[in-house]
């Protein structure tokens, strides 16, 4: 194979094509993995780039030559014989006497500290396209001081890293890292925090803007009392409601250093807020209480009449009880209405961990609901005076209980929260100096010597 074809070029290639090639053969044949590659890669290289300065001088001495005629017969000279291009490696000059470009590291390091993003990346560019950076080492070693600059630094913008990886030809879906995977992760996601962040800030002032848009932000940040957020809740769509749990879930297990790098606060108690998402427990207790209450006001008087509604009671119960949430509905609506007054009087009445600030129980939308079964239950216990007294509380707690925990529905369990801590702290622990062969080989060695031990142990 010519030196042409390693290069994947033409042989009438120039010498800053041949440079080019190179400079991108050299991310694919690195001397640490493939050195027979890489060597074969620089001779094709130095004898190509041989090869194209002689062509040029040739040219250029065709170009530059004196065109004197002479009358006498031209004197024949024999074509001068292409030249054999095994050129040893010891022959070639390479140039050693080229300085790095300007601006500096240094330079460039301070304007990425300074925020001049678009600087930094045209001195990228020049530095790219000099010679300078031609020796594998160098280029190496140039990409390692760009790595430390992007870990060091103390912000930049997304976009900036994007345009760094174009111009250094980084792609992680190709393999070309400059890295390891976990400190590139780090980088990949210190990056995605920076995007979320700045997502955050334009949907918080956005919402200071026209009230309209961010208002999921500004329900998970914002410092508000309890009625205004109640009332911001209460017109919160579904679409809404989804955007405040996704923003809340990547603050909480993704990027919990965003809020206290913008001086925010999130909402603590987030999931109160979350809507309910059903009222089977509710319905289900208020079935199966009224049934009872029935059956039992039958069996205390033994007429055919009660006897025949202990059974057909129960059938018609879910209809009933369909009725009853229409009607709620109703007063639901009433109750948004009245909200601020509810917020209120909920909160001088009831106990914090019913009001929770608003997201839980409301006297005027809960409460006071709730005794119109209690009411119904009472009706219907007939003439024992124990279950008069006894169904209206037990309906009444009941549809209280069913309905807390009904609104309480985004809530964690204290075993699912351990559970979440445990794989913070895992992921948190150095996984990947597991990825150097010579510690898996020392741990590999500690175990079989462990186990050897106490099974010699147990023998003696």
């Amino acid at each position: 194979m010519s030196h042409w074809k390693v290069l994947d070029l033409t042989p009438d290639a120039d010498e800053r094509s041949i440079k080019r090639a190179y400079a991108r053969l050299l991310k694919i044949h690195r001397p640490d993995e493939n050195p027979n590659q890489f060597q074969r890669l620089r001779e094709a290289y130095e004898a190509s780039l041989a090869e194209s300065r002689w062509r040029a001088q040739i040219d250029e001495e065709d170009v530059y030559s004196p065109l004197t005629a002479s009358a006498s017969t031209p004197e024949y000279h024999p074509p001068a014989q292409a030249p054999t291009w095994v050129i040893p490696q010891d022959s070639v000059d390479t140039p050693t006497a080229i300085s790095p470009p300007e601006p500096s590291l240094e330079q460039m390091q301070q304007w990425l500290a300074e925020g001049k993003e678009r600087q930094v990346r045209e001195a990228l560019c020049l530095w790219l396209a000099s010679d300078w950076l031609l020796p594998f080492e160098r280029r190496q070693q140039f990409e390692q001081s760009i790595l430390d600059w992007l870990e060091s630094a103390e912000k930049w913008s997304p976009a900036f890293f994007d345009g760094v990886c174009q111009v250094m030809g980084w792609n992680e879906t190709q393999g070309d890292l400059p890295c390891e995977y976990w400190r590139w992760d780090r980088l990949i996601r210190r990056c995605e925090a920076q995007a979320f962040a700045e997502t955050l800030r334009g949907d918080l002032a956005r919402f200071d803007a026209d009230k309209i848009h961010g208002q999921a932000a500004a329900m998970l940040f914002k410092p508000m009392t309890d009625r205004r957020r109640r009332e911001m809740a209460d017109c919160f769509s579904n679409l809404d409601w989804q955007r405040f749990a996704e923003l809340a879930q990547a603050i909480e297990y993704q990027y919990p250093e965003v809020p206290q790098r913008l001086g925010l606060q999130p909402l603590d108690n987030w999931r109160d807020w979350l809507p309910a998402t059903n009222y089977r427990g509710v319905y289900l207790f208020l079935w199966m209480a009224l049934c009872a209450v029935l059956m039992a006001s039958v069996l205390t008087g033994p007429t055919k009449k009660e006897a025949f509604g202990m059974v057909i009671m129960p059938l018609i119960m879910p209809v009933l009880i369909w009725m009853g949430m229409k009607v709620y509905h109703v007063w639901a609506m009433v109750a948004v209405v009245a909200g601020p007054l509810d917020v209120l009087l909920s909160r001088l009445l009831l106990p914090r961990r019913w009001y929770r600030q608003g997201a839980g129980l409301l006297l005027l939308r809960h409460i006071l609901p709730s005794a119109v079964p209690a009411a119904l239950a009472c009706a219907w216990s007939g003439g024992v005076l124990w279950l008069r007294w006894v169904s209206p509380v037990v309906v009444f707690l009941g549809t209280i209980y069913f309905t807390n925990v009904a609104l309480s529905g985004g809530r964690v369990s204290m075993w699912a929260r351990a559970l979440r801590a445990l794989k913070l702290k895992a992921g948190q622990l150095p996984w990947h100096m597991l990825q150097r062969e010579g510690l898996v080989v020392v741990i590999a060695v500690a175990v079989m010597a462990a186990t050897v031990y106490f099974r010699m142990k147990t023998v003696v």
